[in-house]
């Protein structure tokens, strides 16, 4: 009888045994292994142990902890069973048995919060080295604990960035940035988040020597299973390779570490932005963004009760200022301010050291807008080349952005001594244009030397023959047509119809002086008939880079159509554009570089 109660007894024993192994969150399949300092609970999330008998890190790692060394010959991929849940086994693909430790590679990841149901198969067994084996009823179901550190998602967003890439909105700011943070499982608690220079650095003594330590260190200091929250020794001294009085010591970085808001779902933000004071706050360049916090799993590492600790990490460009501001005077202009140019062409160079791209916001030119007439050539390296150019003072203000959305405005001026080109800008088709000024070489081929101009055509009714005079371009050669008068030469105070195949600019160079040909006076009279007459400078003055502009007299008045033209019945100029002529009336100005067609009345 007495027997019979012990065996009832033993076995009640084993079924609760049993029970309590299963029903145990962080259960082990023995106490310990070893000494204290070697002692691991039974935790997913490691397989094999490394040269200094250390577990190794592995997302499909399984590690099991026996009370005694385990005869590998008994341990297959068919010896456990490994329930993810209810209805879900995992696949066991490889085992590794190193004394007490025996370890389960899985065919798919474990989630980061698995803790799964280990049994040994039914009809499998396991020994010891002493020949003790342990089967399926020996060795009840065991819940293994979580192992596994959660994955931490750092996204960016809300910067000052305007750009693509790395200059976006998550990737650029002057000021202010927002972190959201996610995790693949519950934490305990809210993440804390640092942001930190890229190139922080510190100095650590072990031992009587010194190591030093740098951004990535700091990122691996709060990554894995920790027994209270993880970090630098109290009293540590960073620096982010900031000399402000420039004397080739690093002034020393104070650390800010704040904690992100809660959001429904395993998410978290933060918003960030610059700190002030001389020890805290952050100066232009790659910002690194760290995050990290733990889960709620605790378990037996190294002799320590553990909890598993990750990071989140990303980066952004700090750019606050525009940092050419101070050099646009030094040289990263041309002209460079104040300086005098005898150049027949100059052009104009703007340059920005700044590392985000730069976008030119505004360009006056002498007043003129010409913002869109600069190219960029490199990186952030404006050009303006005009086809010519006034003798004379000239000012530049310019006004620029960054992607930072950081502004700059600044002016500088130069003197060009040499004298432009007269510029005429053409479109495809037909054209009425005429010369303020006498070309220095008139000759046809000189004056209209762009290829894209096929046909130039004089009338002057003044002569007995025909009135038209016609050149025509034969791939680089100017030819005449039969039944035409040639056209050699062009003359100011004549209009031109001109055919071009595209859009192009010709300059033309004129010559300095007075124009040989005054205007008519107002009381000048002409012989009846149609005359097709150029706009002429009187004053010599408006014979550069002055197409477009309105004829004036000596003292700046504008001239208008009665007073150049006469007493005309009708005059009419060429819209290339609409391609149709429009009526000029007596009070409308003149405008140089037209060609008008005027008709007069018998006198």
């Amino acid at each position: 009888m007495m027997s019979l109660n012990i065996e009832r007894l033993a076995r009640i024993a084993a079924i609760v045994t049993a029970l309590m192994l299963t029903l145990g969150s962080t259960a082990t399949l023995v106490s310990s292994a070893d000494a204290d300092d070697r002692s691991h609970s039974s935790a997913t999330g490691f397989f094999g142990l490394d040269e200094d008998d250390r577990p190794i890190v592995d997302r499909n790692g399984i590690m099991l902890v026996f009370d005694g060394a385990i005869t590998p010959e008994t341990v297959s991929n068919d010896t456990f069973e490994v329930w993810l849940d209810q209805h879900t086994r995992g696949a066991v693909v490889e085992v590794q048995v190193d004394g007490a430790y025996v370890f389960l590679r899985l065919r798919d990841e474990l989630a980061s919060n698995a803790m799964p149901v280990i049994q040994i198969a039914e009809g499998q067994e396991i020994e010891d080295l002493a020949g003790n084996s342990t089967d399926r009823r020996k060795l009840g179901p065991v819940r293994i604990a979580d192992g596994i550190m959660p994955q931490l998602t750092v996204i960016l967003s809300g910067g000052s960035g305007v750009g693509t890439g790395n200059e976006g909105a998550d990737r650029l700011t002057n000021d202010s940035i927002e972190i959201h943070i996610t995790s693949d499982e519950p934490l305990q608690g809210a993440p804390r988040v640092v942001v930190v220079c890229k190139g922080l650095r510190w100095t650590e003594n072990i031992d009587a020597s010194e190591f030093e330590h740098d951004i990535d260190d700091f990122i691996a200091n709060r990554n894995g299973p920790f027994a209270q929250k993880p970090g630098e020794p109290k009293g540590t001294s960073y620096t982010c390779g900031y000399d402000p009085d420039s004397d080739g010591i690093d002034a020393p970085f104070e650390l800010t570490e704040d904690i992100a808001n809660s959001r429904p779902g395993d998410r978290w933000e933060y918003s960030w932005s610059n700190r002030v004071g001389p020890m805290t706050a952050l100066r232009d360049g790659e910002l690194a963004v760290v995050v990290y916090g733990r889960d709620r799993s605790r378990y037996q590492l190294y002799g320590e009760t553990v909890s598993n600790w990750s990071t989140g990490t990303s980066a952004f460009d700090l750019d606050s200022r525009f940092e050419s501001g101070r050099m646009v005077r030094k040289g990263r202009v041309y002209p460079s301010d104040g300086t005098v140019v005898r150049e027949k062409r100059p052009f104009v160079l703007i340059e920005f050291l700044e590392i985000s791209t730069v976008s030119l916001k505004s360009v006056m030119f002498d007043g003129v807008e010409i913002k869109d007439e600069f190219e960029r050539v490199a990186g952030n390296e404006f050009v303006f080349w005009p086809l010519s150019m006034n003798r004379g003072e000239h000012e530049v203000e310019v006004e620029v952005t960054d992607s930072a959305r950081n502004s700059l405005k600044f002016d500088f001026s130069f003197t060009s001594t040499s004298r432009g080109d007269f510029v005429i800008p053409l479109v495809a088709g037909w054209n009425a244009i005429s010369l303020p000024a006498d070309p220095i070489d008139p000759a046809t081929e000189s004056v209209f030397t762009d290829p894209a101009i096929e046909t130039v055509i004089e009338w002057d009714s003044s002569h007995a023959g025909s009135p038209w005079a016609i050149a025509t371009r034969n791939d680089s050669t100017w030819r005449s047509l039969a039944n035409f008068r040639e056209l050699t030469e062009i003359r100011t105070g004549s209009g031109y119809w001109v055919k071009c195949s595209g859009y192009t600019q010709q300059p033309v160079s004129l010559r300095p002086t007075t124009p040989l040909r005054p205007p008519p006076e107002p009381t000048a009279r002409f012989e009846k008939g149609w005359r097709f007459v150029g706009v002429i400078d009187g004053n010599g003055n408006q014979t550069e880079n002055h197409f477009g502009t309105v004829l004036v007299n000596s003292t700046g008045d504008p001239i208008r159509a009665t007073e150049y033209l006469g007493n005309y019945e009708v005059a009419l100029t060429w819209d290339p554009i609409d391609g149709r002529y429009i009526a000029v009336s007596p009070n409308e100005t003149i405008i140089i570089g037209q060609g008008i067609w005027v008709y007069y009345g018998p006198i």
